[in-house]
């Protein structure tokens, strides 16, 4: 990653770990974690390469959902977002899975479309618009992002962890597949609205 792109998406990042912060009164930032985060994420990408190259004839490239999910990891792993012992409410347990989710779709995923040089005039005009997540109509709560959150609650996170003995890498692909699918989505309503407007 060159340093001016570093830059950028660690300014992002800083901006969104600021705004969840400012929801409660027990979340700080951890400043010591941000610079973890750019080096795990170099240490996942690196995994994802090696994977693809071993399977070259699939065809697997890296792409904007791989590099979501190299950050995704890199972020709840690192966890930049400290608690109080206070800190009980959902929102605050899981804030660091929340900003691993909504930077990976909402920034990286959305730079890639919106900044894609093959863009048509319609794509452009569908990228311009805010990402869009599924509703959960069958749930208890109808907020997608809610329903990932207590999702990967329930998943052993030590599979996600890097430097972990139980780390699965084929979890990254599961991880950048999910994110094709939200894309996917997104993609799919948006244009849906832009015709209709």
């Amino acid at each position: 990653m060159k340093d001016i792109t570093e830059a950028r998406f660690k300014e992002r990042l800083l901006n969104d770990i600021d705004r969840l912060c400012k929801v409660s009164p027990n979340l700080s930032i951890d400043d010591a974690k941000i610079e973890p985060i750019f080096q795990l994420y170099r240490r996942y990408r690196a995994v994802i390469h090696n994977r693809i190259e071993q399977n070259s004839e699939d065809e697997l490239r890296m792409d904007r959902h791989k590099i979501a999910a190299a950050f995704f990891c890199a972020i709840l792993k690192a966890s930049p977002i400290k608690r109080k012992q206070s800190a009980d409410k959902f929102f605050e347990r899981t804030v660091n899975a929340q900003l691993a989710l909504l930077f990976s779709t909402l920034f990286i995923i959305d730079l890639f479309n919106y900044s894609d040089k093959t863009n048509t005039e319609m794509d452009k005009k569908i990228y311009s618009r805010i990402f869009k997540m599924p509703e959960c109509k069958q749930s208890k709560s109808k907020n997608y992002i809610t329903n990932f959150i207590m999702l990967i609650e329930d998943i052993q996170l030590e599979h996600f962890d890097i430097d972990s003995e139980l780390f699965d890498p084929k979890l990254l692909f599961i991880i950048s597949h999910m994110f094709f699918i939200l894309d996917s989505y997104s993609y799919q309503k948006n244009k849906c609205i832009t015709i209709e407007s």
